[in-house]
């Protein structure tokens, strides 16, 4: 931080021959942000400094003639398509995860949302509903790319940063709409000019990539104002809230009925409308008393959380498919598109298994270890 010595910093501008005045503007701006924990950024020169990529690269990125990203299609076992996930290259990522650690990811999120939160997880969601005899669930559509680079901005000229910077940062925290090939760029027609930097001035607005590592906390912040009606809606039925990215859930175990659900969904559905989202209709779920209540894959019905069937029988099945047929044959068989990847995934799904039915788990994790020593897997976890 630079104001961790000012006479210091003071001594080190005058000696590049830095007027005084421009000294001490740039202190009072990196105390403002500073004192909110986060790290300041001055200029674009500071943060190519700050963050060890070049200027040219981010000046490049910033007005949109450069796309960091590459497109990456990702696909269910049974082959249908997902949604195309944008991976930044290392420099620019090496970027994004500087802006995550030392701005965004220090930015408090609503109470009742858990993802990408420090501190906060599945587990933690889905613990919220223990108990419930009713359960309402909601997704958003395009969550992410619901967001563009004007509701970033604003995050960052919330946070105390200057509007040239506020507007740099979210230019590197967004991707330009004319350089992605799976969305509709018609949707992001910018309206006005910025006049200060006449490069910077484009058609097209740029929007929240899912695959960079600044996404999920920027959208948090962009989600603010759903969490907080939608936390007001649930006090008012006497329901529990939460939300895991796109994924909503309200949870009642008092007197409640559909009337009271469907309502539910009515408001929320227009709450989260005057938010700019739109809400996905075919996944709206109401769970009445007596059916599963699964949040976020995990039984919330009882005392305590419980993996669902589905997970177990998945896990179960992969691990005897490998058993019986070896590692290599059964990736291939799975669609997976390499070792590596697969093993990882499973291993992922065993650790979080673990945390929830360490019982169950044990067994099933064990032969795991075992097979994987058998078929000479050389990775780590």
């Amino acid at each position: 931080m630079i104001t961790d010595s000012p006479h210091l910093y003071r001594h080190q501008g005058r000696s590049e021959r830095v007027a005084d005045e421009v000294i001490d503007t740039a202190l009072e701006l990196a105390g403002q942000v500073e004192e909110r924990g986060l790290l300041p950024v001055l200029t674009l020169k500071h943060l190519a400094h700050s963050t060890g990529a070049s200027y040219d690269y981010l000046r490049s990125v910033v007005e949109r003639r450069h796309d960091p990203y590459k497109d990456i299609s990702l696909r269910r076992r049974n082959g249908h398509r997902m949604r195309s996930i944008s991976t930044p290259d290392p420099t620019m990522m090496g970027v994004q995860k500087w802006i995550l650690n030392g701005i965004v990811g220090r930015l408090p999120s609503h109470s009742n949302s858990f993802a990408y939160s420090r501190g906060r997880s599945v587990r933690a969601c889905a613990q919220k509903h223990l108990g419930a005899q009713w359960l309402v669930k909601l997704d958003i559509r395009d969550f992410f790319e619901t967001i563009d680079e004007r509701q970033v901005y604003e995050v960052f000229v919330e946070a105390g940063y200057q509007p040239l910077v506020s507007l740099e940062l979210a230019r590197l925290c967004t991707r330009y709409a004319g350089h992605a090939m799976h969305i509709d760029s018609d949707k992001y027609r910018a309206s006005g000019s910025y006049m200060i930097i006449e490069r910077y001035t484009k058609q097209l607005l740029g929007f929240l990539p899912q695959g960079a590592p600044t996404s999920g906390a920027l959208a948090n912040q962009v989600a603010r104002g759903i969490d907080k009606r939608l936390t007001l809606l649930a006090k008012k039925y006497g329901a529990v809230y939460t939300r895991y990215a796109d994924d909503m859930t309200f949870s009642s175990a008092s007197d409640f009925n559909r009337k009271t659900a469907v309502n539910i969904v009515r408001c929320a559905t227009a709450s989260i409308r005057k938010e700019g989202f739109i809400v996905h209709g075919q996944k709206t779920k109401i769970v009445p008393p007596g059916a599963r209540k699964i949040v976020l894959g995990l039984l919330v019905d009882g005392d305590k959380l419980r993996l669902n069937k589905k997970m177990r029988a998945r896990l179960t099945n992969h691990v005897w498919a490998v058993d019986r047929f070896g590692l290599t044959r059964h990736v291939q068989h799975a669609n997976f598109s390499s070792i590596d990847g697969f093993v990882h995934h499973i291993s992922g799904l065993l650790a979080f298994a673990s945390d929830i039915d360490p019982d169950w788990s044990r067994q099933i994790a064990a032969r795991w270890d075992d097979l994987l020593r058998r078929d000479k897997w050389k990775g780590s976890i």
